[in-house]
């Protein structure tokens, strides 16, 4: 599959992820005020709608993080999105899990509040990782060291003479940060 593709399929795929979070958050708030209860006749869709996402998120993840190792899965694709992205995401997910499993440790039970939310983790990871496709290559095409010789984007030191990575953004040619 060519980049050109990917990042056709990555556009929509993006866009729905981001309409899932705000549909999701949405939920939640309305089921904490009352005004709308979440399984009173069955799963909501917003559950279903996962699927819609996530399959391709899958299948164009596999394409950004194939050169690199299983432990690093997360790093290599998220490469592309910005820091206070890929810390939001982290944060988000955290708020989300917190949000919906506490209620069980604390009363025994599940709140269907929390799980009305719950789906947002997986549309905000489509978002992130679909965003990420979409500028990756700007980010790989800009990793290198502080002597200016391109490195792997998740290497921390240079191969070639152990100088540390420049901070990213500064560009892979040594005089563009000097």
């Amino acid at each position: 599959m060519s980049m050109t593709i990917s990042r056709a399929i990555a556009y929509p795929v993006m866009v729905l992820s981001a309409l899932g979070v705000v549909v999701s958050t949405s939920l939640f708030v309305l089921s904490l005020v009352g005004a709308y209860h979440a399984f009173k006749g069955g799963p909501p869709l917003i559950f279903l709608g996962i699927f819609v996402v996530w399959v391709p998120t899958v299948i164009l993840m596999n394409r950004l993080t194939r050169d690199f190792k299983q432990k690093d899965v997360w790093k290599a694709a998220l490469r592309g999105c910005p820091s206070w992205m890929r810390i939001g995401l982290w944060v988000f997910t955290g708020v989300v899990v917190a949000i919906t499993f506490l209620p069980v440790i604390w009363k025994g039970q599940p709140g269907e509040d929390g799980f009305t939310v719950f789906p947002a983790i997986f549309y905000a990871a489509s978002f992130c990782t679909m965003y990420s496709l979409i500028h990756v290559d700007e980010v790989d095409a800009n990793s290198c060291c502080l002597n200016g010789h391109p490195m792997s984007p998740l290497a921390k030191f240079c191969e070639e003479c152990g100088s540390p990575a420049a901070p990213v953004g500064l560009g892979s040619n040594k005089q563009s940060w000097q």
